[in-house]
């Protein structure tokens, strides 16, 4: 079966792209994967702060996670299968690695629309993932709202492009 792995952060444009997986998912039979990265609390100050501990930070993220999940089977009626996978770590080095583990047909991930100011000093976790990622990436505009595909846009770098197309992944779209 397809799988469809959403990287979340709990926002609403990461909960927008989810509900465009799902409805995709539903389209051409596969299952969803609800996938979460929480990372360890940094202090940047001399001040002693309270931080939050690790195993607060894992209990939080499940329960979200639980509560995301709930939701979408909820909304798809229990049409199709939904999992989760909640990791410590950087977000894009555990979907990185997830990825690998699993195979998955697609992520799709949500974006913000960051400037290019915000890009240089911030970083992009959809731009890292579409650089870093072996499988396609589809990228959820805020917003957006899923409709059968019956167009694709291809980009590439003009080297190598017999051998690297995705000719299989394209046909299982279209089949």
């Amino acid at each position: 079966m397809k799988t469809i792995i959403v990287p979340t952060d709990f926002s609403p444009v990461s909960i927008n792209a989810m509900h465009y997986a799902a409805n995709m998912a539903s389209s051409i039979g596969a299952s969803v994967i609800l996938f979460h990265a929480y990372q360890v609390p940094v202090a940047f100050s001399e001040v002693p702060i309270v931080s939050i501990s690790m195993d607060e930070m894992k209990q939080i993220s499940e329960e979200k996670m639980a509560e995301l999940k709930a939701g979408l089977e909820h909304l798809t009626s229990g049409s199709i299968k939904i999992y989760s996978e909640n990791r410590l770590g950087e977000t894009i080095d555990e979907l990185e690695s997830y990825c690998k583990s699993i195979s998955p047909f697609a992520v799709v991930m949500g974006t913000k629309g960051a400037t290019a100011v915000e890009r240089l000093f911030l970083g992009s976790n959809t731009l890292s993932a579409i650089k870093h990622l072996s499988v396609p990436v589809i990228i959820v505009p805020p917003g957006a709202t899923f409709h059968p595909i019956h167009k694709i846009g291809f980009a590439c770098d003009l080297r190598e492009v017999v051998e690297t197309t995705p000719v299989h992944f394209i046909h299982e779209l279209f089949p």
